[in-house]
């Protein structure tokens, strides 16, 4: 029984998977759409972040023998991007968040001593900071250096307006780092919660990177006016790969482009939207360099982070694509969808509305629309080539074969019930045999040794002499009065 309902289970999933796939591969291709370098940028736009770091301490003054109140070093800023929505991996450049520990001690002390003692401050000499620096302590609340808190900003909005940066920081945790001089690369963490699912950059391979190819940087430059009364809105340059470069025993990309810092950390991105490195420093606002792509796949893999889209990315790509294609009441379904995971996701919103101003004046193309608009513009043009007899018989034929393949669909609709039927048949009639099957093995089962069944015929017993019939507890026979065994 087992081996037959497993056959015709085997079948009836072939045939949902075949009828499936044909739907699939429908929907594929109404999908089908190449995105422009334009778009694969705007698909990347909302995974970057904004970076922020700062560092704490409190300064043990000796002349007082005693504790400062808090002081703060920073905030560094820079550009980061998320890798992986489900964990909340974060690559960015490692000088973005860390700086050498003598540089904020010296930053932090130059402060208290500003604050404590202002009359002295402007005659201080050489050696009397070196003093400073040696017999006053700069260290954490619970260590002996200074505390660092990372935070991360997406560019997210409202019903079109920014959202309050104060609810939009994130803090991170630092998961690794490569110091400046080496790799310059830094893997963050941040809690996704729901209602804000992050975006993803997919990181490419740059090993196959040629000088002259063409490529985009995004990030948040310093030069640029960054301000609580508009949205945080990453800036967007294009370059090109000018050099490989080698430094300290490590490969570098110099780049033609225009960057300032602020942008360290951030994408660059190939033509087909995939991170090929970040920025990491430059030698004049026009020559940049990158750390490669290869180098972030290193690092994430030694830390077992998988670099993947999310449904927002997947959402958000397929409501793009629609839009593009002006099937604006299907983009604005995909927008949605992506809304539902990210609320704030400021693009599905912008193109949501677009979207939705374009059915308002009537410019909406459904699929289907689209496909009726092509099979008359077939009809005209063969109309425009062809005799009207011709024209007559070729619509004959087109309906005929409309009229074949809505008789197979009804009948393969009819065979594929009538094997449900037999199926079912089959099984109960399989069931039912196995239970009569049981039932009579049951009757026929020999009882265990010392536990006899009794039957009518081993209840009789019979006079040994005469053959007389005893009645059951008689001891003797009655008919010829001999006693009974």
């Amino acid at each position: 029984m087992k081996k037959i309902a497993c056959k015709i289970a085997v079948f009836i999933s072939i045939l949902f998977f075949s009828l499936s796939f044909a739907s699939g591969l429908a929907a594929q291709e109404a999908l089908d759409y190449e995105f422009s370098p334009r778009d694969s940028v705007i698909l990347n736009q909302s995974s970057i972040c904004y970076v922020t770091t700062m560092y704490y301490g409190y300064v043990y003054d000796p002349n007082f023998e005693d504790w400062s109140i808090q002081y703060f070093y920073g905030p560094m800023g820079g550009t980061g991007f998320s890798v992986n929505p489900d964990t909340g991996h974060i690559v960015t450049a490692a000088h973005v968040i860390e700086d050498d520990y003598v540089n904020v001690k010296w930053a932090i002390l130059d402060a208290y001593i500003f604050d404590t003692y202002p009359d002295e401050y402007f005659e201080l000499t050489n050696n009397d900071w070196n003093w400073i620096y040696d017999n006053f302590k700069v260290e954490g609340q619970n260590k002996t250096e200074p505390d660092r808190e990372v935070w991360v900003q997406f560019n997210t909005a409202t019903a079109g307006l920014p959202d309050n940066p104060d609810n939009t920081y994130m803090r991170a945790e630092v998961v690794d780092s490569s110091p400046w001089d080496q790799r310059d690369i830094a893997i963050l963490k941040v809690q996704p919660t729901t209602g804000r699912a992050l975006s993803s950059a997919i990181v490419g391979d740059s090993s196959s990177v040629e000088v002259q190819d063409s490529l985009t940087i995004i990030g948040y430059p310093w030069n640029a006016d960054i301000s609580l009364e508009s949205i945080m809105t990453p800036t967007v340059t294009s370059g090109v790969i000018s050099a490989r470069k080698m430094v300290s025993g490590t490969e570098l990309l110099q780049v033609d482009g225009t960057a300032a810092p602020g942008n360290s950390g951030g994408p660059v991105l190939n033509e087909q939207g995939e991170v090929i490195g970040i920025l990491t420093m430059g030698t004049s606002e026009n020559i940049n360099y990158l750390r490669p792509s290869t180098d972030i796949l290193e690092m994430l893999n030694r830390n077992g982070v998988q670099n993947r889209l999310g449904m927002v990315d997947i959402n958000f790509a397929n409501g793009l694509a629609m839009y593009r294609q002006s099937h604006f009441t299907e983009a604005i379904k995909y927008f949605d969808a992506a809304l539902n995971h990210s609320q704030g996701h400021l693009l599905a919103q912008e193109y949501k509305a677009n979207a939705q101003a374009a059915v308002d004046r009537g410019e909406d193309m459904p699929i289907q629309q689209e496909e009726e608009i092509q099979i008359t513009e077939d009809k005209e043009l063969l109309q425009e080539t062809v005799s009207p007899e011709e024209v007559f018989e070729a619509q004959e034929v087109q309906e005929a074969q409309f009229n074949n393949l809505g008789l197979f669909i009804i009948l393969g609709a009819l065979a594929f019930f009538l094997l449900i039927i037999i199926a079912a048949v089959v099984i109960i009639v399989v069931v039912v045999k196995k239970k009569n099957n049981r039932n009579r093995m049951t009757q026929n089962k020999v009882p265990p040794e010392g536990n006899p069944v009794k039957t009518e015929e081993k209840d009789k017993r019979y006079c040994t002499s005469c053959g007389n019939e005893a009645a059951v507890g008689q001891r003797f026979c009655a008919n010829c009065g001999k006693q009974l065994k």
